[in-house]
């Protein structure tokens, strides 16, 4: 008995640092992916503005960054006729089948609609037994598993969707568009609170437009409809359930610990990320924060975004604002849900999607996925299932790590001359590339040696970092795309096949006189992502590597 508590001990410990260090991941890969998206955007506006004549089409694609996800082929069984039932709709979509683009954007711009006629929190008085889904990822296999737990949306079986439909896994478009229909075939039943991913910059930056263009062609205005409906979604919902008050929202409540009539005043925003309004940081807080074992309120270091909000606090607010519990997702639970008592109460963190991201959870620590089904006395049961296949998801992790080390190659080869210590080399890539110089210490160098941080030596990753990189840590090399060429073009202006630093610097310029003041691009943030060797020249592969972080 002891050694196996010992064991899941262990199993926690390894899967914890593997969370962070994949919260980490995706905080450094957003920041880079918006950098460059933000570059190509800013192109665009320039372009036209000087009447400059390019292929807009390409141009667009650049501001889609490949998809870490490919999308499969998949048979369309025919037009979809949305004059049958949603309910239909939902159930061919369930069993795979692609809705066509009019449908789906008929379920876009149908949802927004009546999610607009919401409030943004609202409060439910439910009598009967209510499920609590968390984050989905594209994970249609997943979806499935929840409806199979849970039956047909009525009134003695609600639901709630807690956000983060889309990215990371395969079948965003499915998701979103099952998800969706559910809630127009059963508007009572059936609710919806925005996830950090249901975000106009993010879906740019991750994988959702990548995926629709995929499906539906490169002509698509589908992302525009989903941008709508990502923007009305509802921030929480309040659940009066027998004798308990539950709050569910997607990441924790905002730094200021509002009152719930504050929150429900709250402003509906097509991003959170590209938008730097001050009321927009209350709606960025509920969508990016995380609970933290610290006594003070703090930025969360570990997405860039958002707060970390100590248990002190949120038992505070419970007891202030007569809740029982708060319910959110955002945040991978190596069960599928847990729950840790807080003062004046307790915080669940529920996550729905089995070995994520994209069918590559750690297969000791068995990610798997949950709901939370509330009874009619208001007591929470979990209910967990494995929908996905086991993966080596730390090979996955390190090649992300070994990525984003790489693309500042040329300023670390500096860094690290002088370091001597794991601590040392740990803080100079906090100060280049980002990140707490902690959680590179404890979560992310380790990748790279199995976990050990004694093994991670300092001058293993100086000596990484000064050869040319080993094809195996390089995602596969396609043919230079024509958009690629349409950037390139842009930016070599002396049309000698290569873009040095000056001609870059120069259309930076260029670019920040047209745009607005909060979009404009701080150009050696990105030319140091896309000159990885350091020399002060961009050749078209060179570029397009870049591009496709």
């Amino acid at each position: 008995m002891l050694r196996t508590t010992s064991l899941l001990r262990r199993l926690g410990r390894r899967q914890a640092s593997f969370n962070a260090a994949l919260a980490a991941m995706d905080a450094i890969e957003t920041s880079e992916r918006l950098r460059v998206a933000a570059l190509v955007g800013g192109l665009r506006s320039w372009a036209k503005a000087q009447g400059i004549v390019y292929d807009d089409d390409e141009l667009q694609k650049l501001s889609r960054p490949a998809s870490p996800n490919p999308h499969r082929a998949r048979e369309r069984r025919g037009e979809d006729n949305l004059g049958r039932s949603y309910e239909a709709f939902v159930r061919d979509v369930l069993r795979g089948s692609l809705p066509s683009e009019e449908d789906f954007s008929r379920v876009l711009r149908t949802g927004a609609e009546l999610l607009r006629s919401e409030p943004v929190v609202k409060e439910l008085n439910v009598r009967e037994s209510l499920t609590i889904v968390g984050d989905l990822h594209g994970s249609l296999g997943d979806l499935n598993a929840v409806m199979g737990l849970h039956g047909r949306p009525s009134t003695k079986s609600r639901i709630i969707f807690n956000g983060d439909f889309v990215d990371r896994g395969p079948d965003g478009v499915e998701v979103l568009a099952a998800v969706l229909g559910m809630k127009l075939a059963f508007p009572r039943h059936v609710h919806i609170n925005r996830g950090n991913h249901e975000d106009a910059a993010l879906s740019r930056a991750y994988d959702f437009e990548a995926e629709l263009v995929a499906k539906y062609g490169v002509d698509t205005s589908l992302l525009d409809d989903a941008d709508d409906a990502f923007a009305a979604m509802p921030l929480g919902c309040v659940v009066n359930h027998g004798s308990t008050r539950t709050m569910v929202l997607h990441g924790h409540l905002p730094r200021s610990l509002p009152s719930l009539d504050e929150l429900k005043r709250a402003p509906r925003v097509r991003s959170v990320v590209a938008e730097s309004e001050e009321d927009v940081e209350l709606v960025r807080d509920v969508l990016w924060s995380d609970p933290w074992d610290q006594s003070d309120v703090v930025d969360n270091f570990k997405r860039n975004a958002g707060c970390l909000i100590p248990d002190g606090a949120l038992g505070e607010w419970l007891a202030r604002e007569k809740f029982t519990r708060l319910v959110r997702s955002h945040e991978t639970e190596a069960t599928g849900a847990a729950v840790t008592p807080v003062p004046n109460g307790e915080r669940w963190t529920v996550f729905s999607c089995s070995h994520y991201p994209n069918r590559q959870g750690l297969t000791l620590c068995l990610n798997k996925a949950a709901v939370l089904q509330v009874d009619a006395r208001g007591a929470v049961n979990v209910r967990r299932w494995d929908a996905g296949e086991d993966d080596r998801a730390q090979g996955a992790l390190a090649a992300r790590v070994r990525g984003a080390l790489w693309r500042h190659r040329s300023r670390l080869r500096d860094a690290l001359a002088g370091c001597s210590s794991i601590s040392a080399v740990a803080k100079a890539i906090s100060d280049i590339v980002g990140q707490d110089a902690k959680v590179w210490e404890t979560h992310l160098l380790p990748c790279l040696a199995d976990g050990s941080a004694a093994e991670a030596k300092w001058h293993e990753i100086r000596d990484f970092l000064s050869v040319d990189l080993p094809a195996r840590h390089l995602p596969p090399r396609a043919a230079t795309s024509p958009a690629a060429h349409a950037v390139f073009d842009l930016l070599d202006t002396d049309r000698d096949g290569v873009v040095r630093r000056a001609e870059f610097f120069d259309a930076v310029g260029a670019v920040n006189q047209v745009v607005p003041p909060e979009r404009r691009i701080d150009g050696d943030s990105v030319w140091g992502l896309l000159d990885c060797n350091g020399d002060g020249e961009l050749e078209r592969n060179e570029l397009e590597r870049g591009l496709r972080i």
